[in-house]
């Protein structure tokens, strides 16, 4: 019966720490994701610059830190009444972070409406997502091979670019 009772305390005491350890390694990916995207943002890269259209004029910028990609930048422009823009963050190969804006809207008369979205991604998963600086349900949680984000990362000419943004077969 005291064994049992140990045992039990054990495990309560393993799973209490688990739960710890794994909020701790939530953070530290996030801190870590931060740190990288900061240092991408703030270091001098080589970028490839292309503009083709779509629905509307789309500009793509490529940076690359020693060869490798490390971000991609979309301008969607203004569709109707609506201005977007996206960067993905990148680091050994794999989508680490997706930074979104959109400004104004329908049913926006008179106002600048504007939404900032960030993706921090672990392992192809958000990990976390904000809605303007606050925490919310992520509207894409994960990312695989055949996201945009990932196709973006594989293709080499600026046909291929404009086959995975604006869906042209060609």
């Amino acid at each position: 019966m005291v064994m049992i009772k140990h045992l039990s305390i054990t495990i309560a005491i393993i799973f209490l720490s688990f739960g710890q350890l794994s909020a701790q390694t939530t953070a530290q990916q996030i801190a870590n994701i931060s740190k990288h995207v900061t240092r991408v943002n703030t270091i001098q890269l080589q970028r490839k610059h292309y503009e083709f259209m779509c629905d509307e004029k789309m500009k793509v910028d490529y940076y690359y830190d020693k060869g490798q990609i490390v971000k991609i930048s979309l301008d969607y422009g203004t569709i109707g009444d609506v201005y977007a823009c996206e960067d993905h963050y990148y680091q050994n190969g794999k989508l680490i972070f997706v930074y979104e804006f959109v400004e104004g809207g329908p049913a926006c008369e008179g106002c600048i409406k504007k939404n900032e979205y960030r993706s921090y991604i672990y392992n192809s998963k958000v990990i976390r997502y904000l809605k303007n600086r606050s925490v919310a349900k992520c509207r894409k949680c994960q990312f695989g091979p055949a996201s945009k984000q990932y196709k973006l990362l594989k293709v080499k000419t600026e046909a291929e670019i404009k086959r995975v943004l604006c869906g042209v077969r060609r």
